[in-house]
């Protein structure tokens, strides 16, 4: 089967992508498959060598990185023919432009299958607001949130009113970012934390959504064909699971089970197949959670295309349930398109 895996991207998750990327080609390479490899941020000049791929760190990106790159980039990467002949495209674009459904839609227009959902449910998915509002309708426990424009940080109204709403600790993100990047915990309810909360994530988007916070276990739990695979629990060494404790080795363990009993592990895995099903899922995602004192699970988010090197979260779920790496890259492919990939 000729693949080509789309890595990289536009966003400040842009090297994990890569790591993610390079992971699955040498993985779908090693099961026989002619598998190219992506970076549509480099527009038509995307294929990328070994030597580039294997150059991949999970060094966070700097903002003069990311301004160097055009949102234009992708329309000629897509009309370049680069991808002419390809029988799919393995997705590994997190966050902005690759995630939200951008890339879906310009692949759907092209008329080239694609691996994870689809254009709909992926922008639903990364507007974090919105999805929770899903959440609600649909018995979904999540937290309370608000979601304010970046101007807010300059309204000392507009700042009291949000700490009158969130009336305790909150979380400050992008609406439509992740991996914690631009992300603020604010525990003191001081006007001016909050207000920095908000210039931070108006770094990265002008939709900022901050929620209550809420102190508890974090669960995460992959959906796969429609099945939630053996939840995971993330237990950082230190404070929260943040850029540096997910991407950096020895700072956080993983339990895969999660010691928890098996009515709140039925419980949460069925809270995950149904956000994997509101949303509009298609193949696989992967469902966060906070369990609180209470053994209560909060739905935080829905990830359409999470970390996807051989030792993230969405693996290891699967690994536990007896799918090896190789195997799990061609399952996906196979529950996205139909395409019968074992005959290559």
């Amino acid at each position: 089967m000729n693949i080509a895996v789309l890595m990289g991207g536009l966003s400040p998750e842009r090297n994990i992508s890569l790591l993610s990327g390079r992971a699955v080609t040498y993985a779908l390479r090693e099961r026989g498959h002619q598998v190219r490899a992506f970076d549509p941020a480099r527009g038509a000049a995307a294929e990328l060598t070994n030597a580039e791929i294997d150059a991949a760190t999970n060094a966070a990106v700097s903002a003069e990185e990311l301004a160097s790159f055009r949102k234009e980039a992708l329309l000629e990467f897509v009309n370049s023919g680069q991808l002419d002949g390809t029988d799919v495209a393995f997705i590994l674009l997190h966050g902005q432009y690759g995630e939200d459904g951008y890339i879906q839609s310009l692949l759907d227009l092209k008329g080239i299958p694609y691996t994870g959902s689809q254009m709909l449910a992926s922008a639903i998915a990364m507007d974090k607001g919105l999805a929770k509002m899903l959440f609600q309708v649909s018995g979904i426990p999540t937290a309370y949130w608000v979601n304010v424009r970046p101007e807010f940080a300059d309204d000392i109204e507009a700042l009291e009113e949000i700490r009158r709403e969130i009336n305790g600790p909150m979380v400050i993100k992008p609406n439509d970012g992740g991996s914690t990047v631009g992300m603020t915990i604010v525990h003191s309810g001081s006007l001016d934390e909050i207000a920095a909360g908000i210039r931070l994530a108006a770094q990265y988007t002008d939709h900022i959504l901050i929620e209550r916070y809420i102190k508890g276990r974090e669960l995460t739990v992959a959906v796969l064909g429609g099945e939630a695979l053996p939840v995971i629990e993330i237990v950082p060494h230190e404070g929260y699971y943040d850029y540096e404790n997910k991407y950096t080795k020895g700072r956080t363990d993983y339990r895969c089970p999660a010691d928890l009993s098996e009515h709140v592990r039925d419980h949460v895995m069925n809270l995950a197949v149904t956000a994997h099903h509101v949303v509009g899922c298609r193949a696989y995602s992967r469902i966060d959670f906070l369990l609180n004192d209470e053994n209560m699970p909060v739905c935080l988010e829905v990830n359409t295309v999470p970390g996807f090197t051989a030792l993230s979260l969405v693996p290891m779920a699967a690994r536990e349930a007896g799918i090896e790496f190789g195997p799990l890259c061609e399952e996906i492919i196979r529950l996205s398109t139909g395409l019968e990939v074992g005959d290559s």
